[in-house]
């Protein structure tokens, strides 16, 4: 913390006015999400069980969140950026991008790229053809294990 060369007590006019010096935390460009949904959360001076009610949660959902015993869904970090006043982009990592693309489109366009069939990134992945066609259709939504193996093959950047 920097400190200020301001007085800590100062009279003005007959009222005395105080100097409070508080550190400001930053966030790291890696932090995670619960990091980031308790910084915004704690920035906007609110509870859990305030952000919660706002959101529709309860304090132990936001716990859990902010935890990391639970990865939130898309749809609650949308209505947190809402309350928080903030870009939802502030609350997301790359797997939560990579779901906001919308992801079905973004496994289309991984096996056009790398002209890959359905049951070909199926298996490099681990999972069926029906899986991949499912995450392609909408209907399932992309694990982040399964994310994490499309990084490491470098299928997604």
């Amino acid at each position: 913390m920097e400190l200020c060369d301001a007085p800590p007590v100062v009279f003005l006019r007959g009222r005395i006015l105080y100097h409070l010096v508080c550190e400001m935390g930053k966030l790291g460009e890696n932090a995670t999400v619960a990091e980031r949904i308790r910084f915004y959360r704690m920035k906007r001076d609110m509870t859990g069980d305030m952000l919660g009610r706002l959101v529709g949660l309860s304090r132990h959902a936001i716990m859990y969140y902010e935890n990391q015993q639970r990865d939130p869904l898309l749809e609650d970090l949308k209505k947190m950026a809402v309350v928080l006043e903030i870009e939802v982009d502030k609350l997301y990592d790359d797997y939560y991008r990579f779901h906001d693309y919308p992801y079905s489109a973004k496994i289309k366009e991984i096996r056009a790229e790398h002209n890959l069939l359905q049951r070909e990134l199926g298996a490099m992945l681990g999972a069926t053809r029906r899986a991949v066609e499912r995450w392609e259709s909408g209907q399932n939504k992309v694990t982040r294990d399964v994310w994490e193996k499309l990084k490491d093959l470098a299928l997604i950047k």
